[in-house]
């Protein structure tokens, strides 16, 4: 009777993957900024400014790429008119300041609907602007690229092309990209053999970023070998689930449906005492390397 009652609970938990395998951190949205936009300092002076006409008037006159720029970013950010905003970026590339690339390639790609016929650039062209800018040392537009070259509904896979990004991009320390990269191997190119690596990417995102997305994953990756060509554990899924829990708190993201509650509450029954102890004492250890890691930046 115990046999067939574990059965049962390990066949509902891998049911379970169908869920979790949503976990897959592509879903993270890939809008991007810049890097002074993404900046409270920047922000607070575009605020603070209290003449704008001027850099307009600077911009179109004396052809400055910096006051286009800083015109470009009071309309998106205080006035909130992208339209103007858009087109002022545009006069800041024409004249040299490759970081409105970022932005002229964020708008197009994420805001379709705010262009028309006149002015909605082609995918092949929004690469441009972001290839540009990726070549003049922005992290935002290496973001951009690796994830347009994974998105299908931009019809533009390539995942040699996604993969060259995504390595850069944990270079330059962009955010949740060593994730990013393992859901790349593990989620689009299901790359199996790589799964060592894909794991040890989880794991660093782990700790470096605490990330609750990577520690479903490796829950996922743990209670799914045959998905993922992992070996079964189901001490480290039930591990991960904890440490998932603790993560995410307050987090509500309806595509992953606390699939974690679900593998704390059915796992332990398939569990012997012994494996209890394990999960837990795994899961404080874990608990306790992420909060050196923060501790220590």
């Amino acid at each position: 009777m115990i046999k067939i009652t574990t059965l049962k609970i390990l066949f509902i938990l891998s049911s379970l993957n169908v869920t979790a395998a949503c976990a897959d951190t592509s879903f993270i949205s890939y809008n991007a900024t810049s890097t002074k936009i993404g900046s409270s300092d920047f922000i607070e002076q575009v605020k603070s400014i209290e003449n704008p006409e001027r850099f307009r008037s600077v911009c179109n006159n004396q052809k400055k790429a910096e006051y286009c720029f800083n015109y470009a970013a009071y309309q998106d950010i205080v006035l909130e008119n992208y339209q103007l905003a858009y087109k002022y970026h545009m006069k800041a590339f024409d004249l040299g300041e490759k970081e409105s690339g970022v932005l002229i390639g964020h708008y197009q790609i994420n805001y379709p609907e705010r262009f028309d016929v006149d002015n909605r650039l082609s995918i092949d062209e929004s690469i441009y602007y972001l290839e540009q800018a990726f070549k003049a040392g922005y992290p935002d537009a290496t973001r951009l690229l690796m994830m347009i070259y994974r998105d299908s509904e931009l019809n533009r896979i390539d995942y040699d092309k996604a993969e060259y990004y995504n390595e850069i991009a944990i270079k330059q320390n962009v955010i949740k990209s060593r994730a990013l990269l393992a859901s790349l191997y593990t989620h689009h190119m299901k790359d199996k053999p790589k799964i060592d690596k894909s794991i040890d990417l989880y794991e660093d995102d782990l700790m470096l970023e605490g990330n609750w997305e990577s520690s479903l994953a490796l829950a996922n990756i743990y209670l799914n070998p045959e998905e993922f060509g992992s070996n079964k554990d189901m001490v480290k899924t039930l591990a991960y689930a904890y440490v998932t829990r603790d993560l995410r708190k307050d987090v509500v993201e309806p595509r992953v449906a606390n699939v974690e509650d679900k593998v704390i509450k059915l796992l332990p029954q398939a569990l012997s005492s012994e494996q209890l102890k394990q999960a837990k004492a795994l899961y404080l250890e874990l608990m306790a390397e992420m909060n050196s890691q923060h501790e220590t930046k």
